[in-house]
């Protein structure tokens, strides 16, 4: 039957009729089709920025802003913007900052990650409600955590203050001072993002199998000596996993800051993404150079993400 219906197709000269090429190239086709809108936006939102971001680095060049910056033919200066950025100690600072919080905030964030996964990993009553409210503030957006949380830490009117001084403790000008404020960020971004990292510890903890505990157990180990011989040697991956995660994370940190500081008090909590954003378009003519820095910061997660992938790799 198969036989006669191919014959019938394809005719006496064995070449396949014009219906049958055209099902054979809809066929071929039609995956391709579906997948041309999200290609499309990679390329117009995605790949098409990262390409002009790249070129404008090696060109002198401003932004028209409200008429401010008259449009001009962009001047090619080669590698100039880069050795500009050596010597701006803005720029040097900057970054030096945004390390600085990056290296705070990412083991801070781990461990309270872990110790999150490791409370809530167990079976309990309640537990599916208690892990739902810690990872909540993963949901919300960045702005609102941060301008919620510049409400509670106000120096006058603040809950914050407010519950210290029930205990006669005098308030503590938490947005106020450079020290102050810059642990203040750390401490709202770990909690804004700690209920996402702790919800991949647990993944990572179910994948440990019971019956090492159940050993561990009949041999009388201690918790603490189960937990570094066995939970956190099988856990490794995972903890490279986060960590990378979250420095990526943490080196884009924007949202949060403005609404939570602004940068401030002065420019203490000035980190890269706002110093590029300030530098393309509140700086006339300085296109170029806020490339170059946009350039910089992707080189940075761009060998994070190398990183990763060769950790995700070596766990096959």
């Amino acid at each position: 039957m198969s036989v006669l219906r191919i014959e019938a197709e394809t005719g006496r000269s064995g070449e396949a009729s014009p219906p049958v090429v055209r099902r054979a190239i809809g066929r071929t086709m039609f995956p391709y089709l579906l997948l041309a809108p999200t290609v499309g936006l990679l390329c117009v939102f995605t790949f098409y920025p990262l390409i002009q971001g790249f070129w404008m680095a090696f060109f002198k060049r401003g932004v028209v802003v409200a008429d401010r910056v008259p449009a001009t033919w962009p001047k090619y200066v080669g590698f100039h913007n880069f050795t500009n950025l050596l010597g701006n100690e803005e720029f040097l600072v900057t970054l030096a900052k945004t390390v600085g919080f990056v290296c705070a905030a990412v083991p801070l964030l781990t461990l309270v990650s872990l110790v999150l996964a490791l409370l809530l990993k167990p079976a309990f009553r309640g537990v599916g409600i208690v892990r739902a409210v810690v990872f909540f503030p993963s949901m919300v957006s960045l702005l609102i955590i941060g301008i919620t949380w510049k409400w509670m830490l106000g120096y006058n009117s603040g809950i914050v203050n407010y519950l210290l001084s029930v205990f006669n403790v005098a308030p503590v000008p938490w947005l106020e001072s450079d020290l102050l404020s810059q642990i203040a960020v750390v401490l709202v971004w770990v909690w804004a993002n700690a209920g996402f990292f702790m919800m991949i510890f647990i993944a990572g903890l179910t994948t440990i199998p019971e019956t090492l505990y159940e050993a561990a157990l009949v041999d009388g180990t201690s918790r603490w000596r189960t937990f570094c011989r066995i939970t956190l040697p099988l856990l490794a991956p995972t903890v490279a996993l986060v960590v990378i995660l979250s420095s990526v994370e943490a080196f884009k940190v924007y949202e949060l800051v403005l609404a939570l500081t602004a940068g401030g008090p002065g420019r203490s909590t000035v980190y890269l993404i706002q110093l590029i954003y300030e530098t393309a378009f509140n700086k006339p003519a300085q296109a170029g150079i806020a490339a170059a820095q946009s350039l910089v910061l992707f080189v940075i997660l761009f060998v994070l993400t190398i990183a990763q992938l060769r950790m995700a790799r070596s766990d096959r």
